[in-house]
């Protein structure tokens, strides 16, 4: 068992990523990966632009030692207004509050043995996706999505075909997840690190600094 959680663990470090919607930049965002005792600690600092509007956050993600996440919180500001959502998991049950403060539950479906977090315009829930992909052998989660207080089933299509991109290193493994909103992770299989995201029904690119 520890010899697979060493191998699926995520490198301590300082990850810088760019995102472009549709060519134009939008934002930038620098996590920083800590390991605290049996935990992996993810802070993440984001600026950038949405809807035209200058945005800022920050938010930490914290995983279990099986890389599942214990809890989230965010805090941001968009246009001069303050934001903020949280998670925290508990077993089979995810509480999450949204950006209104409203408050919702929910419980791991017969499928789903694990929760991943997923909030909009931040990466520190997608960073871990290969390494916890690998650590549950491609079982499909519950994605849980804070800021706008809501749940979907997630899992890797083994049988998709996709073009590698121009900027991807030859040696990257592609991840990827259907469902309502598609992508792809494509990452450093020695690693485990993404080197870019790809959303394509949105035309949203993350792109690591390398």
């Amino acid at each position: 068992m520890l010899a697979i959680l060493l191998a699926t663990a995520i490198a301590p470090g300082t990850y810088t990523y760019n995102a472009t919607l549709a060519g134009a930049n939008v934002g930038t965002s620098t996590l920083i990966v800590k390991s605290v005792g049996t935990s992996t600690v993810i802070d993440e600092k984001v600026t950038g632009t949405i809807s035209g509007s200058g945005a800022s956050a920050s938010d930490t993600l914290v995983l279990g030692a099986d890389l599942a996440p214990l809890t989230y919180q965010m805090n941001a500001t968009e246009d001069g207004s303050p934001l903020k959502d949280s998670a925290q998991i508990e077993n089979a049950t995810a509480n999450v509050t949204d950006v209104h403060g409203k408050s919702a539950s929910f419980d791991l479906q017969p499928n789903a043995k694990h929760f991943v977090v997923a909030d909009f315009g931040l990466f520190a829930g997608l960073l871990p996706l290969p390494a916890q992909m690998k650590a549950w052998d491609d079982a499909p989660v519950l994605v849980v999505v804070p800021m706008l207080g809501r749940s979907a089933p997630l899992a890797p299509d083994a049988t998709a075909t996709v073009q590698r991109p121009a900027s991807v290193p030859a040696t990257d493994v592609a991840l990827v997840f259907a469902g309502e909103a598609p992508f792809t992770i494509w990452y450093d299989p020695a690693t485990l690190v993404p080197d870019e995201i790809d959303v394509e029904a949105q035309g949203l690119t993350v792109t690591r600094q390398r």
